[in-house]
């Protein structure tokens, strides 16, 4: 639970640093107030962070797991260096992640509520907290799974939840890399220019650049895209049938889509 704890605070301070950037270099000019968007997208992280933690946190999961002897790793009782077991955690982790997200887009069912996070329509590090309750409980159910068959190492399962809580905040982060750190960071890790692609709103692109922390599962899996249509700068993000401000508000993010859509 510590561990879980330290993971917050980390996402926070990552969120207030990267904050402070946009306002000071944004790389995208916003097309709606923050106002608006921000408490929306706060408060609804604020209900996932006790909506999924409360009932099992991932670490103390991996923690009775290796005490019970559940899941691959503990069952072959390989006596692993740290380091390894670590890297393992990370990368199983990272991978089932991307699957996931696949599955996200790729089902109607599951879309109804990731469209939640898509239908920002200004990208920037709040939207890294903006996911349906729906989706969390999703996402925490195949962390869950992802920990128990694999048997992953508590330290393992912490550092890839700080990792990609980190990540995941600043690769919505409405801010630029000096062109040289971006092209080469890019061949091992997601990037902001990487997933802003994936926020495009056209449909083509939306479908690349599914991965959290390593974009090497793009590659593998053919669904990298180095660059928008256009200049960054330009990138029209979000989703064509939700630009009207409502669409932003808690009501409608907690309720998944309007009622015409609901009923339609």
């Amino acid at each position: 639970m510590v561990l879980d704890g330290l993971v917050k605070f980390w996402l926070l301070g990552m969120l207030a640093t990267l904050g402070a950037w946009e306002f000071r270099a944004a790389r995208r000019t916003p097309t709606e107030g923050r106002g608006l968007r921000w408490p929306t997208n706060l408060t609804i992280w604020s209900l996932n962070a006790l909506l999924v933690t409360v009932p099992i946190a991932p670490v103390a999961l991996a923690v009775a797991g290796a005490g019970r002897g559940w899941g691959l790793l503990n069952q072959a009782d390989a006596s692993l260096p740290l380091a390894v077991a670590i890297a393992i955690a990370v990368v199983a982790l990272d991978g089932l992640g991307y699957l996931q997200h696949r599955v996200l887009h790729a089902s109607p069912i599951l879309w109804r509520v990731h469209r939640v996070h898509h239908a920002d329509v200004d990208l920037d590090a709040t939207t890294g907290l903006r996911f349906h309750p729906i989706e969390a409980l999703v996402s925490h159910a195949t962390l869950v799974v992802g920990i128990i068959i694999l048997g992953l190492p508590p330290l393992g399962v912490a550092v890839y939840l700080g990792l990609a809580a980190g990540n995941t905040i600043l690769t919505h982060a409405n801010i630029r890399f000096p062109s040289a750190i971006e092209s080469r960071a890019g061949w091992l890790v997601v990037t902001p220019a990487l997933h802003a692609v994936h926020h495009s709103a056209l449909p083509a692109e939306s479908e690349r650049n599914f991965a959290t922390i390593f974009s090497v599962w793009d590659r593998l899996g053919s669904t990298y895209g180095a660059q928008p249509t256009g200049r960054h700068e330009n990138l029209r993000a979000g989703l064509e049938e939700f630009r009207e401000p409502r669409y932003l508000t808690l009501p409608w993010t907690l309720a998944a889509a309007p009622p015409s859509v609901l009923t339609g």
